[in-house]
């Protein structure tokens, strides 16, 4: 028999160089990803921050006080548009509900000494006189000083930058009005309107009020807005036994619902 020969196998040397080009990618990869750890761990990636949510409570609104008849206080400076507006806007609700409820105004002003030249007001002297004369019409006139509030502002208001055409129709007012010009000037010159202004002034500072205007209701600060229908109804919200008049529908219209001096 003849003998068979045993057959070698072919070459690997193809096969050996790819497992080796393999274990080199994979030795690589291996190497950067250990740097890559080792770089992060000193400044690892912090964790996303969750912002917890607040939820804000409403600021209670605290309930009006009542009275049988209820206090009324309109703080202004005679001569701030604000004020004026206020004013403006006041006066239907006094004539509405001025039988049933205490309406009144104060001047907010520093007086400095014995005379009106002394009084210290926002827009200067002439508001100070204007002050006095408001609380010395209030004083001898108190059914009048509505009327007169409205004429001025009406009138003489936009003159209050010339004395002498203030002056004119500040008198004119009166003289309309059926009043004695001289008694309000002679009141508000000398001591007795100082007195009643400095009584207005220790009244402004034990409330803290600085801006013109502010309302107070039976000693409660009114935020809301400045319209003849929202006085009359948080007025009427301060009754203890509401009147037939709160019924009646005012405007709601404001000049201007915020600003003051």
């Amino acid at each position: 028999m003849s003998r068979k020969e045993k057959k070698t196998p072919p070459p690997v040397s193809g096969n050996k160089g790819m497992i080796i080009g393999i274990i080199v990618i994979v030795g690589v990869l291996a190497i950067i990803a250990l740097l890559i750890a080792t770089g992060n761990a000193g400044n690892p990636t912090p964790a996303p921050v969750t912002t917890p949510r607040v939820t804000l409570s409403p600021t209670p609104v605290p309930e009006p006080v009542k009275s049988a008849r209820p206090s009324v206080e309109l703080f202004v400076m005679s001569f701030c548009p604000y004020g004026v507006q206020a004013e403006n806007a006041m006066e239907p609700v006094v004539d509405l509900l001025g039988a049933k409820a205490d309406f009144n105004i104060r001047y907010i002003a520093t007086v400095n000494g014995e005379t009106p030249d002394q009084v210290r007001s926002l827009h200067g002297l002439p508001e100070a006189k204007e002050d006095l004369r408001q609380l010395c019409v209030d004083k001898y006139y108190p059914e009048k000083l509505w009327p007169y509030l409205m004429d001025l502002n009406a009138l003489c208001y936009p003159l209050n930058r010339n004395a002498t055409q203030l002056a004119s129709c500040q008198q004119n007012v009166t003289a309309t009005l059926g009043m004695d010009n001289q008694q309000i000037e002679t009141c508000a010159i000398g001591g007795e309107g100082l007195a009643l202004l400095k009584a207005d002034e220790t009244v402004t500072k034990s409330l803290k009020v600085t801006g013109s205007p502010t309302l107070f209701m039976n000693g409660q600060k009114y935020a809301g807005q400045r319209t003849p229908e929202a006085y009359k109804q948080a007025i009427c919200a301060r009754f203890e036994t509401v009147p037939a008049e709160c019924a009646t529908n005012l405007s709601s219209t404001a000049a201007a619902s915020t600003g003051s001096c």
